[in-house]
């Protein structure tokens, strides 16, 4: 039995036991009662932009809505098991890629074992839009080696609709079509008209048939503010080196590939790709915003890794095994955050029952998916973090703060 076939079968065991322990062990995490509160008022007939004020793009939370056809309350675990088929996709995607790029069977498999560990490790455990961003630009690169330009820019315009910061993949890709199979006008042009489509889409759905102000909808997800709030936050190396812990520690095993960004133009433009997606981390530094990155850095190994190179092998493993310590220890030191969680949940629930209209500020949010409580004023602060309710707000309207 070989290298990888042991490490294979024992990562493959590993995972199994971290993603069991971030079940048992999971909570409500701080950015989750935004996404599927939204997600939960889809189901009810709302539409954002319109209906709920929303910083955000809508993907995401519209595929979370679905869950809602198959349970009328769908548990939190519900939505991170969904979140963990999407990464389990990405994965699948990058095993066939590997054998596309004539990898053999084992070796695929090592890396997608490999990519898996690293997205939950990276806030994979936690709910996110990176992950869907993650599955669209892989999906837009199988299908630019299939020579399908169209899908291509479909899926890369997805990326956006996933969350805004996938505009940045339009870089790279733009340099992809012209020279992944050499430069052909009528590509380029499939491509622009695939990314066009979703465009085109969303804009007949929102503007057109739902009657929302273009202008609205710019301001909505434009952000309002957010990024230019953050990026005068100061941070310290340590907030930079704890952020980007996961994503270190991929670049190791880069350093014994045979890269050659100079000579190899793909390679280039990847490199390009994972420069480009860093940009998002000015505004901050959370190690989610890092699996922007994370399709490029696999696919680049997926692209120069051997089947013999076993210094790559050996390099890599040492690096799954700091990232597992890092999730484990992660999973246990919250372990007991859902059980807190839910002894409020339930204190509150004397005062406010389950559905109750009422307006959550602060930390206190996770009582949106717990409670299913229902926003008194979802169209005109939506699930803004920024906002924060004065006096006379709290004259006007139910509140519970955890300030």
């Amino acid at each position: 039995m070989g290298l990888l076939n042991i490490s294979n079968r024992f990562w493959g065991f590993v995972l199994f036991l971290l993603i069991g322990l971030s079940l048992f062990y999971a909570y409500v995490s701080f950015d989750a009662p935004y996404y599927l509160a939204i997600a939960r008022d889809i189901s009810n007939g709302f539409v954002p932009y319109k209906d709920i004020s929303s910083l955000y793009a809508p993907l995401m939370m519209y595929l979370n809505s679905l869950l809602y056809v198959f349970t009328e309350d769908p548990q939190y675990k519900y939505f991170l098991i969904f979140q963990y088929l999407i990464i389990f996709f990405s994965a699948g995607l990058l095993y066939l890629l590997g054998k596309k790029l004539n990898l053999d069977q084992q070796s695929s498999i090592f890396l997608s074992l490999f990519l898996f560990l690293s997205v939950l490790s990276s806030d994979g455990i936690y709910i996110n839009l990176e992950v869907y961003v993650f599955v669209c630009v892989m999906l837009s690169f199988w299908f630019l080696i299939k020579k399908q330009f169209f899908l291509v820019g479909i899926f890369l315009s997805l990326s956006v609709f996933a969350k805004q910061y996938g505009i940045f993949n339009f870089i790279p890709f733009f340099f992809l079509v012209i020279f992944y199979h050499g430069y052909k006008k009528n590509q380029l042009l499939k491509f622009a008209a695939g990314a066009s489509l979703p465009v085109i889409l969303f804009l007949l759905y929102f503007v057109v048939i739902n009657n929302i102000p273009f202008l609205d909808l710019i301001d909505q997800l434009s952000g309002r503010g957010y990024g230019q709030k953050n990026i005068s936050r100061s941070r310290s190396l340590f907030t930079w080196l704890v952020g980007s812990k996961v994503f270190i520690l991929l670049l190791i095993p880069l350093f014994f590939l045979n890269l050659r960004p100079f000579k190899d133009r793909v390679n280039g433009i990847l490199i390009l790709g994972v420069i480009v997606n860093l940009i998002p981390i000015l505004i901050q530094v959370f190690p989610h915003y890092f699996i922007l990155t994370f399709p490029y850095i696999f696919i680049l190994m997926a692209r120069n890794y051997k089947n013999d190179n076993k210094k790559f092998v050996s390099a890599s493993n040492l690096m799954i095994l700091i990232i597992c310590l890092l999730l484990f220890l992660r999973i246990f030191r919250y372990k007991d955050v859902y059980e807190n969680q839910f002894e409020i949940a339930e204190k509150h629930r004397i005062e406010y029952p389950v559905g109750s209209k009422v307006f959550l500020s602060g930390p206190i949010r996770y009582l949106y998916i717990l409670n299913n409580y229902q926003n008194p004023v979802m169209k005109k602060v939506g699930y803004d973090y920024s906002f924060h309710p004065d006096d006379e707000f709290r004259e006007k309207y139910n509140v519970i703060s955890s300030e």
